[in-house]
C-alpha cells in the first residue's frame, strides 16, 4: 500500500531520498518557471515539504496533500508551515471547485498509480479544482528510469514489465509498485481537460499541462 510505504520511510526520507542541494534548487527553478507569479498551488504528495520554502519565496500560497500521516507530521514542523490535508489524492479531494491557480506533483509522486485509470481520474479531479488556464506541473520518471534506477544498500528495483516494477526500501523492507507512462500516454491521459507537453529528455521528465479554458 502507498501509505504504508511512505509511513515506513518517513523518518529517513530527508537523508536517504533528498537530492543534493544544488540539484534540488535547479529542479525547483525549472518548476517555478512554469507556475504563475502568484496564487494558490495544490501540492500533491507534499511529503516532508522539501519544495515549500521555494514556493513561498516565489510568492505562492501552497496547500499540501499527502496520504501519509508521519510525512505530514514532519512537514508541519517546518519553520514556515502551510495548510496541510491528509487525503489520498487518487480519490476525490476535499476542496471547492476552481479553488487553485495551479497544482504540482513533484519527486515522482505520480509514479505509483493504483490502476491504469488512476491518472485520467486524477486529471478529471484536478480539472475541477484548478481554474481555467491554470497549470499542473509534474516531475515523473520516464520508462527508461526502470533500467537506470540504482540498486544499492538503500534501495532495490525489481522490473515486472516493460513499464512497471516494484521498488523496495531495503532498510525498512517496505515496497511500492511503480507504473510509468510514455510521453504520448501522458498527453492522452491528461486530455481533454488538460493540454500537456512533455520535456522527455533523460530519465526524469517534466510534464506541464494547461487547464482548458
Amino acid at each position: 500500500m502507498k501509505g504504508s510505504f511512505f509511513d515506513a520511510i518517513a523518518g529517513r526520507y530527508e537523508r536517504t531520498y533528498a537530492l543534493p542541494s544544488d540539484a534540488s534548487r535547479a529542479r525547483m527553478q525549472r518548476v517555478l518557471r512554469e507556475l504563475p507569479a502568484a496564487g494558490r498551488v495544490l501540492d500533491l504528495g507534499v511529503g516532508t515539504g522539501r519544495e515549500l520554502s521555494a514556493l513561498l519565496d516565489a510568492g505562492l500560497q501552497p496547500v499540501g496533500v499527502d496520504a501519509s500521516v508521519p510525512m505530514l507530521e514532519r512537514c508541519a514542523r517546518r519553520a514556515r508551515p502551510v495548510p496541510l490535508v491528509q487525503a489520498d489524492f487518487w480519490g476525490p479531494l476535499p476542496f471547492d471547485d476552481a479553488s487553485f491557480d495551479a497544482a504540482i506533483a513533484l519527486h515522482g509522486t505520480l509514479a505509483h498509480p493504483p490502476d491504469d485509470a488512476a491518472i485520467p481520474r486524477l486529471a478529471s479531479e484536478l480539472a475541477r479544482l484548478v481554474r481555467p488556464a491554470g497549470v499542473w506541473v509534474i516531475e515523473v520518471p520516464s520508462p527508461a528510469w526502470l533500467d537506470a534506477a540504482p540498486t544499492n544498500a538503500q534501495s532495490r528495483l525489481t522490473r515486472t514489465g516493460p513499464t512497471t516494477g516494484v521498488y523496495e526500501d531495503v532498510a525498512t523492507g517496505a515496497t511500492i509498485e511503480v507504473r510509468l507512462l510514455s510521453d504520448a500516454a501522458w498527453i492522452a491521459a491528461l486530455s481533454p481537460a488538460w493540454t500537456a507537453r512533455v520535456d522527455a529528455q533523460g530519465v526524469e521528465w517534466l510534464v506541464v499541462a494547461e487547464r482548458a479554458r
